[in-house]
């Protein structure tokens, strides 16, 4: 499915009156789309009452699309239960915090642990997997849609139930479960495993820390078990058929969901979301669908083959939530340039028109109501000729020296540790805007028990910020890589915590500190009436913004790249580097900003790895697959670049050197090898 770029387009023929799918399935094959997503919201269709099934609607549009050489891939249609099942069996029923279901009337309202809703869903998934499963139009499968979407949280009975038989599994006994969980402060000792529960309300809405950690482990447990149940019911009766599902949401450990699951992961892809439509203009971001590239980075460093399942191709909107403007001309383009930038070769738009009716009626698609020609389809059948014209690069992997180093355990206490959670969060944004700002390709590594030494050594730099979760199986991985030649920077508030949540009496940064040949001596936020957080470094300032770790210098193999420059510790050590093997390990003192990320790029070596051929603006994004190079330009004006050795690009079929112009949400893809 992946090994070349083919367009696809999210089609609900049960919307549309059956007169029209000859004509809307021919006027997809003349825009370039070959592949059409069905099925995922229409189980009233499929079992208009319990145990009584019905495939005579997709059994006629699926015969249709065989005659028109037409694609299928099929979703299950698990995210929304049918009325007749919520009212019937209730128990099926998500819940708030508090214990008060949600109600039917939109979509995954249901829970993951109910057994009875797992009983339906097997059953409504084997039923369609016996009847379409060996159909020669259908060639793939999604398992629901967009698992954790809307909410990923749930507190329902069935999932307090469910919680107490993970915990019970998990920690064996209440000794071990009181001692992981610190049950000693605060009168929290359970003495029988009924006693333990999910969050419920509290005081000032807190919840034991090592509790909520793992909950959130338990939230994600449940959505791959409920994925996989589907998967080994499908797997069986669909040939040759691959399986994805759609995402990425918080709470869902998605290296687990591809591990042995799913053939390969899809994104839901829409930039304006970057869009704050409320706030005021001049804080806004000055490109804000450039932020989506991060997504997309995220996305493949689960898969590294991906799809997109929907691809923004309109203006976003339900009725009574959220709004986003029309893209403007060249935009849908560029969003789609952007997707197969980062790696994807399969692009499917949401969706082929839009709803007349329902939630989702200013969710525009490419057809507006009227079904008359318009822009967008103008735009799609200018994508259509681009990827005749791109057809080798779909053969490259997306090429980066740098990567931002994740995993779950430390996203997860993140999200329950504001301490933590602000550090996160803020050296994400500020690493990933300093790469786009150097032109530097990077990518997101998240590890795993399987990760392998060889699996880090494919990057030159690593940066794995704040791990206030650091395992010593972890340290000893990173410790070989650096010794192979490999450079590696810490931030503040690295590895002071132990896999629960707490955090042991031993010095702070342990293992990191240890590698860095550091000791914590102090720590702070820079509070509101601090100086701003400074260092100097090289004779510059550097930005420490957020929080500092003050450091001593212990070993002799150790230097201090970096002083703070004010508050009581100016003069002490900000920066400090080992050499470690051919290596060196970095630990720099504070959470990343912009600029702070950006100066330590090029302190390490890195930024502009293509400078040699193309001088860029800011508004433009570099990315590379293999030796295509994709320049992205998403400013709403033109931008000039320089092209400093004569390469061919693909899209204008010119062989290029000197200024150029780009216009507006344009897109060049040179060939830096011919």
């Amino acid at each position: 499915m992946l090994d070349q770029l083919q367009l696809g387009v999210c089609y609900y023929p049960e919307h549309w009156p059956e007169s029209i799918w000859e004509d809307d399935l021919a006027r997809m094959k003349a825009c370039g789309i070959r592949t059409v997503r069905v099925g995922e919201f229409a189980w009233a269709l499929f079992e208009p009452e319990e145990g009584r099934f019905d495939f005579s609607l997709f059994d006629r549009f699926l015969a249709l699309a065989e005659a028109q050489g037409m694609r299928v891939i099929m979703g299950t249609p698990t995210a929304t239960p049918p009325i007749w099942l919520t009212e019937k069996y209730p128990e099926v029923l998500n819940a708030r915090v508090d214990g008060v279901p949600y109600r039917h009337g939109l979509r995954r309202h249901y829970n993951y642990n109910s057994e009875k809703y797992r009983e339906l869903c097997a059953r409504i998934v084997r039923q369609m997997g016996d009847h379409f499963g060996r159909h020669p139009a259908v060639v793939g499968w999604q398992i629901d849609n967009e698992l954790n979407c809307e909410t990923n949280e749930f507190y329902s009975e069935a999932d307090h139930r469910a919680f107490r038989a993970y915990m019970r599994e998990r920690f064996k006994t209440l000794e071990n479960l009181n001692d992981k969980m610190g049950g000693v402060v605060w009168s929290q000792i359970y003495t029988d495993w009924s006693q333990l529960h999910l969050r419920r309300p509290t005081i000032h809405d807190q919840y034991n820390p090592h509790l909520l950690l793992e909950e959130k482990r338990f939230f994600s447990e449940s959505a791959v078990r409920f994925c996989r149940m589907q998967c080994e019911i499908l797997r069986p009766r669909i040939g040759d058929a691959f399986i994805t599902t759609n995402g990425i949401f918080d709470n869902l450990d998605y290296e687990r969901l591809i591990g042995g699951d799913l053939d390969f992961l899809c994104y839901d892809s829409y930039p304006n979301f970057a869009l704050d439509m409320y706030q005021e203009p001049a804080k806004q971001d000055k490109y804000p669908d450039r932020k989506w590239s991060r997504n997309l980075s995220l996305t493949r460093a689960h898969s590294s083959s991906f799809g997109i399942m929907e691809q923004q191709a309109g203006a976003n909107g339900w009725t009574g939530r959220m709004e986003s403007p029309m893209p403007r001309p060249g935009q849908m383009r560029l969003w789609t340039m952007q997707s197969v930038a980062h790696g994807a070769n399969f692009i499917s738009y949401f969706r082929w028109r839009n709803a007349p009716c329902g939630t989702e009626i200013y969710w525009h698609g490419l057809n507006d109501y009227d079904n008359l020609e318009n822009r967008r389809l103008a735009e799609l059948r200018q994508v259509r000729d681009d990827f005749k014209k791109l057809a080798e690069a779909a053969q490259a992997p997306y090429r980066a020296r740098v990567a931002y180093v994740l995993d779950y355990d430390n996203e997860w206490d993140a999200a329950c540790d504001r301490w933590h959670g602000r550090a996160h969060r803020h050296s994400m944004d500020g690493m990933f805007r300093a790469a786009q700002d150097l032109h530097e390709p990077m990518d997101f590594l998240y590890l795993n028990e399987e990760t392998t030494v060889a699996d880090l050594s494919k990057y030159a730099l690593l940066i794995y910020p704040h791990a206030a979760i650091l395992e010593d199986s972890v340290a000893d991985k990173l410790e070989a890589y650096a010794r192979g030649g490999g450079q590696l920077m810490f931030c503040a508030r690295t590895g002071y915590k132990d896999r629960w949540g707490r955090c042991p009496m031993r010095p702070m940064g342990f293992r990191a500190a240890e590698l860095c040949g550091i000791r914590i001596s102090d720590y702070t936020f820079v509070g509101p009436h601090d100086e701003p957080g400074a260092a100097v470094m090289d004779g510059e300032a550097l930005d420490m913004p957020l929080f500092n770790d003050i450091l001593d210098v212990t070993r002799d193999d150790a230097r201090m790249e970096a002083t703070y420059s004010a508050n009581y510790y100016a003069g002490k050590p900000a920066v400090v580097s080992r050499a470690v093997g051919a290596g060196r390990i970095w630990y720099y003192g504070a959470a990343l900003s912009e600029a702070s990320g950006a100066a330590m790029l090029k302190k390490l070596g890195f930024g502009e790895p293509c400078g040699n051929l193309l001088e860029l603006p800011d508004s433009c994004e570099l990315a590379a697959r293999g030796d295509y190079l994709f320049v992205l330009n998403y400013a709403r004006t033109e931008a000039a670049i320089r092209v400093k050795v004569p390469m061919p690009e693909l899209l204008s079929g010119e062989t290029m050197s000197g200024e150029r112009k780009l216009p507006p949400f344009g897109v060049m893809v040179f060939h830096s090898s011919k």
